[in-house]
């Protein structure tokens, strides 16, 4: 199977590309011929139309097309005729950021308008959450879909000694408990930073001896045991699709303080160690401190064993083969192997 993804995900940002390649890890270990094609920036009209025709040129020698992202990627990705094609929505190009009207606001409606324009021209929808999931769902009840997250790693992420892995990052004999809040910008108002330094500094002044550890900018090899010897993670996040940041902490067995977000409801249902609450700093700040002064978390790993590597390749090579067989059925495609031999 010959498999062309595309994406706009601009490679010179640190980590930018990460969950992608990790899921191209996944696929190819199983024999897919994967090209995986940067699309460039595309805000503006004449490189939007540039990158159209390099997906009509680029789509014939395939056997189907996947857009790593809706927005306006998803509708670039739309002109490639003759093959199935397969839109993967991650949850920023679905939301709207309805904190304040401004910038983000903007470019948020605007992302989650050219994302509902699109959806009509795929064959599958993947969303990586069962809330950005039902939304959809509501817009275009006909859509194909099925729920598939972004895989993690599980062979890098695992729990470990939380002392000696304090003691490996340069913190020997450290008795502080950590906080941790991941994001690849401080700034994006869409993760709300500063609400959750807010909460921080309150659970700081209740609790003491905490520590908030940021994870920005932190070269992604070296997160697994930043994360591992975290005893806490925070999100503030306004909306999420499914925060990776949030499956490597459980992978290492770290529970979450989260607003409410993607499908992390469900698992603090379960979860005593697990909390959502509002965008509330105190409220927040309560949870962190009731947290941390319980018993350390141990079953946590159990809610993203389905997120593997291993899972996630299986899963996503078999919707593949679902809508290539749509695709056959329809007579819009030659038998099987007659493309590529």
């Amino acid at each position: 199977m010959r498999v062309l993804w595309t994406h706009n995900f601009d490679p010179g940002i640190p980590n930018n590309l990460v969950y992608i390649d990790t899921t191209a890890e996944a696929i190819r270990a199983r024999g897919v011929d994967l090209q995986i094609e940067y699309l460039g920036n595309l805000r503006s009209i004449l490189q939007l139309f540039r990158a159209r025709a390099r997906v009509r040129r680029l789509a014939p020698e395939f056997d189907l097309v996947h857009a790593q992202y809706g927005s306006v990627c998803a509708l670039v990705t739309a002109a490639a005729d003759g093959v199935p094609k397969v839109l993967t929505v991650r949850g920023s190009d679905w939301n709207t950021y309805k904190s304040s009207f401004g910038f983000s606001y903007l470019h948020t409606w605007l992302a989650s308008r050219f994302t509902r324009a699109a959806i009509g021209s795929y064959d599958c929808v993947v969303s990586v959450s069962r809330r950005v999931a039902a939304g959809m769902a509501r817009f275009a009840p006909d859509a194909h879909m099925t729920v598939l997250p972004s895989p993690i790693d599980l062979a890098r992420f695992v729990p470990c000694d939380k002392k000696e892995a304090k003691a490996l990052l340069g913190f020997p004999d450290c008795s502080e408990k950590w906080v941790l809040f991941n994001a690849l910008s401080l700034q994006n108002p869409i993760k709300r930073f500063d609400l959750a330094k807010q909460a921080f500094d309150i659970a700081q002044a209740r609790h003491g001896n905490l520590r908030l550890r940021l994870a920005t900018d932190l070269p992604h090899d070296a997160l697994p045991l930043f994360t591992a010897s975290c005893d806490l993670i925070v999100c503030t996040s306004e909306n999420e699709g499914w925060p990776n940041s949030i499956k490597e902490a459980l992978a290492c067995n770290v529970p979450f303080v989260s607003t409410d977000v993607s499908d992390l409801r469900d698992i603090a249902g379960n979860e005593p160690s697990c909390r959502i609450c509002p965008p509330d700093a105190q409220v927040i700040a309560d949870n962190i401190c009731d947290v941390l002064a319980g018993p350390e978390s141990r079953g946590l790993r159990q809610y993203v064993l389905g997120m593997s590597l291993d899972v996630a390749g299986e899963r996503l090579i078999s919707a593949y083969e679902s809508v290539l067989e749509r695709y056959r059925r329809s007579d819009r495609l030659p038998s099987a192997n007659s493309r590529h031999g």
